[in-house]
């Protein structure tokens, strides 16, 4: 069965199948609703059910506070309808596309690469977002990835791992050249540095999680605050662990940076042996007056949040960005 679904204040209209969701819908049929991971992951297609009836799928719980839920707010990549719906949701009217070469590919560690593009105009993006670039060969589908780079950098970076199936990371692993162009659509994302009042700064970052905590340091160092940074790196696995001296060297050049690298690999050897990355927080904690960064995984995500919370952290300081690896 389908419904009519009606996209405020646009006045797009969909028709949608109970077996799908309202992203998938529209972007089946043209329409550019606003959206980032598109697996429940990071919110940004939330949108406000205005009438009608509909079924949210699992998300991470995090993304809708207890009031927003009660403002019958909705995460729309997980809305499948059961009714017509009018649902207020951005849809986005920039068609601005930008053109990347492919300058350089440097192999950060075994399952780890470093791309770097150079866009045929200025890509405005703030620091701590990310770019949805093109599959090459795969019309229609769209990765995210944040920039480890900032936005006075002549080439955009980004830290991208390796996922069995990856449609995205097997062309860049396997079949990448410098010179080859990829399409990239406007930057996305409120992960960003708050400026309002220095507090010391608590940063965990799992895997490639680490890019835009990157960026977010050295724009926290271009700033007159002398408040600690604490950052915590870490992965499962040895072979995902990477710019570990580029960190060790930054730590012992600005003194107000602390640095701890977890991973709970056995076959670790030297950082200490293996640790897990949230207890190893915990233990150095309390964080109740730090604000927070948050970069990985959605259950690591929800693990830290209950963390810093049991800490005393106030919510409204605790700043996350989650991301799912897509195999398809």
């Amino acid at each position: 069965m389908q419904h009519e679904i009606v996209l405020e204040p646009s006045g797009q209209r969909l028709w949608v199948r109970e077996d799908q969701t309202i992203v998938a819908a529209a972007l089946e049929q043209g329409v550019a609703i606003h959206h980032g991971c598109g697996n429940g992951s990071c919110g940004d297609c939330k949108g406000q059910i205005l009438s009608g009836e509909g079924i949210q799928l699992p998300f991470m719980p995090l993304l809708l506070t207890p009031e927003e839920r009660a403002a019958n707010q909705a995460i729309l990549c997980k809305l499948q309808p059961r009714s017509a719906m009018h649902i207020a949701a951005q849809v986005d009217t920039s068609a601005d596309v930008w053109t990347a070469t492919v300058l350089s590919l440097h192999p950060l560690s075994a399952t780890v690469m470093e791309l770097c593009l150079q866009c045929d105009r200025p890509y405005p993006f703030r620091v701590g977002q990310y770019a949805r670039i093109a599959v090459p060969g795969a019309a229609g589908q769209w990765r995210s990835y944040s920039m480890a780079s900032l936005p006075d950098e002549a080439l955009l970076r980004f830290h991208i791992r390796a996922v069995p199936g990856g449609v995205f990371s097997s062309w860049l692993f396997e079949r990448a050249r410098p010179g080859d162009q990829l399409q990239l659509g406007p930057a996305q994302g409120t992960f960003t540095l708050q400026q309002d009042v220095e507090r010391p700064m608590l940063l965990v970052a799992a895997g490639t999680g680490l890019a835009p905590i990157e960026a977010l340091i050295h724009e926290r160092l271009r700033l007159p605050w002398t408040a600690p940074i604490h950052l915590f790196f870490g992965s499962r696995r040895a072979a995902d662990l990477y710019h570990l001296d580029y960190l060790q060297e930054l730590t012992r050049n600005r003194p107000e940076l602390h640095l701890e690298i977890c991973c709970s690999d056995p076959a670790v050897t030297g950082l200490g042996g293996p640790r897990r990355l949230l207890p190893t927080v915990a233990d150095h904690g309390p964080w109740s007056d730090h604000e927070v960064y948050l970069c990985g995984s959605p259950g690591m995500i929800e693990a830290a949040v209950d963390l810093l919370l049991s800490h005393g952290l106030p919510h409204a300081r605790i700043h996350f960005d989650s991301f799912t690896p897509s195999a398809g």
